[in-house]
């Protein structure tokens, strides 16, 4: 009597180890509703899928229980709450969205006693495996039999979609091991892959064939109507365009003559050597020569070759040539250095060659050459300055094959040897591009005038000029090895006793130089005056 005045109602069958008075705490919280924790208690399953954020209740929406379960009210209620009913549900809440043929089945075709992968679980957890709708796998395999049986794998959608299982609208034959070309897409496919028995079964079930077919060759599939007569290469003479479209001639194996075809020749008419009118025996082909005409104008012919063509071109094409750096070395020109990276047609120009008349006029590439020098291709950029060199030794006297820039020069073969501080200077401090005639020359390598004001300005200003033994009076000259070296530009060799009208005496030793030589501006320059210089004692103390 009590129990009924405590109690809104019975509860389900399922949560009937729930009746009493002792365990409405397992359930309820003193004055307050069912919190979802104590429903996750003993629903540990739905907490693990909670927790891993899997399947409907994972959702913020189905976190509160009592939303959607209601119980106390009798053995045979039905616990689970649908709010716009179980036909409108929207399955995609549950992360495995319905499409296709799939929207249109009843739920317990899927979620169904057989369907369920790991169904031990769910005894474990006393879960009614026809009523529950946990245990479902996505993968296709872990609710339909697998039609294959294994041939292609467990990814279905590779070739199948959710709208019909007999089409295979994703597959694509390209990516299969055989292609199919020509005649072949016209086929159905139960043409190629037929029906199989699977014994493995009870009633024997068919299946179709896909993996481990035949297709070698032709004969996999085809008879040989030839009955073995031109091998088992059909493609030699057809195509799977359509048997009737034979290449070259119908079955002819030309490998069977004395001329094989080869390379480029495979691919030419018969007609471009068997000519209408003309017997098919009896061709020449012993050379290149005997169908082509020479490219090369009679360059490569000699007494013992028509051209041998074959030392630099294959059938395979004329172009490239087959003729390599290491064949170059055979030459009397041996590629080496910068050589290595000049494109062929860069020496064997093209040379224009008159045939026949005036009005034939060809033009073939140039192999032989009168000389082999520097000079046969390279002009000569020094003018003829350096002439005694190059005739001495050539252009390598200077200069190296891996680069032009790199000089081996040995200066004191000239007049002017390099010595201390000029043996450090690069060349072209000195020889410096010159102008000629309004345009830019290159670079200047005579030189007759060697005084050091060739080269320098005299930063004494023309204070040290005089004339030179045997020339006239108005050429003057500096003499800057009285003082000055090549070693540095210090006046070491200046002995101010020896060389000025004024011994430094005395006192005189440690004055500064630039106390008496004072430097003033001339001409916005500024200079050092070492003479005239007053040596009257009045004119430096007053």
């Amino acid at each position: 009597m009590i129990w009924a005045q405590l109690s809104p109602g019975d509860l389900s069958q399922v949560h009937i180890n729930l009746e009493g008075l002792e365990n409405c705490t397992q359930c309820h919280s003193a004055g307050e509703q069912i919190a979802p924790e104590n429903c996750l208690a003993c629903h540990t399953l739905l907490q693990q899928r909670i927790a891993s954020a899997q399947g409907l209740h994972a959702g913020d929406e189905f976190r509160n229980c009592i939303d959607c379960h209601s119980d106390h009210h009798g053995r045979d209620f039905q616990l689970i709450y649908w709010k716009e009913g179980l036909e409108n549900f929207d399955h995609k809440k549950t992360g495995y969205q319905l499409l296709g043929a799939h929207m249109s089945l009843d739920c317990r075709q899927c979620h169904q006693e057989k369907n369920i992968s790991e169904p031990e679980v769910l005894l474990a957890k006393k879960k009614d495996l026809s009523r529950t709708f946990l245990g479902l796998e996505t993968a296709c395999l872990s609710c339909h039999v697998d039609e294959h049986r294994g041939q292609l794998g467990n990814d279905c959608q590779k070739c199948h979609n959710n709208d019909k299982w007999q089409s295979a609208p994703n597959f694509d034959h390209s990516k299969a091991a055989f292609r199919l070309t020509g005649k072949h897409r016209d086929l159905d496919c139960n043409q190629c892959h037929i029906s199989i028995k699977d014994q493995q079964v009870p009633d024997g079930q068919s299946y179709t064939k896909y993996k481990n077919i035949a297709f070698a060759g032709c004969y996999s599939c085809h008879n040989d109507v030839h009955a073995g007569r031109f091998g088992q290469n059909c493609q030699s003479c057809h195509s799977t365009s359509g048997w009737a479209n034979v290449k070259n001639m119908a079955g002819f194996d030309h490998s069977k003559t004395r001329y094989p075809l080869e390379g480029k020749h495979r691919a030419l008419a018969c007609e471009s050597c068997h000519q209408p009118g003309k017997p098919r025996r009896g061709l020449a082909f012993t050379d290149c020569m005997d169908c082509h005409s020479d490219y090369h104008k009679g360059q490569f012919i000699s007494d013992n070759s028509r051209g041998a063509c074959a030392e630099c071109h294959t059938v395979e094409g004329f172009s490239p040539s087959s003729f390599t750096v290491v064949d170059h070395t055979q030459t009397d020109f041996p590629l080496e250095g910068g050589h290595l990276a000049v494109p062929c047609v860069a020496c064997h120009q093209q040379d224009v060659v008159a045939a026949g008349n005036s009005r034939s006029i060809i033009k073939v590439h140039n192999f032989k050459f009168t000389a082999l020098s520097c000079q046969t291709c390279h002009q000569d950029p020094h003018f003829g300055e350096v002439e005694k060199f190059v005739l001495a030794g050539g252009c390598e006297h200077c200069h190296q094959v891996e680069s032009w820039r790199q000089i081996g020069f040995d200066h004191s073969q000239t007049e002017f040897a390099l010595r201390n501080k000029h043996a450090e200077i690069a060349c072209l401090d000195c020889h410096q591009p010159v102008s000629q005639a309004g345009k830019s020359r290159n670079i200047s390598f005579s030189k007759n005038n060697y005084t050091c004001e060739s080269c320098h300005k005299d930063p004494h200003d023309g204070q040290f000029r005089k004339s030179i033994a045997g020339e006239s009076i108005a050429e003057l000259a500096t003499d800057c090895t009285r003082c000055h070296d090549d070693r540095n530009w210090q006046p070491s060799g200046f002995d101010h006793d020896r060389d000025s009208g004024f011994k430094l005496e005395a006192a005189h030793e440690n004055v500064a130089c630039e106390k008496c030589h004072p430097a003033v501006i001339e001409a916005e320059k500024k200079v050092m005056i070492f003479k005239p210089l007053d040596m009257q004692c009045q004119s430096c103390h007053g």
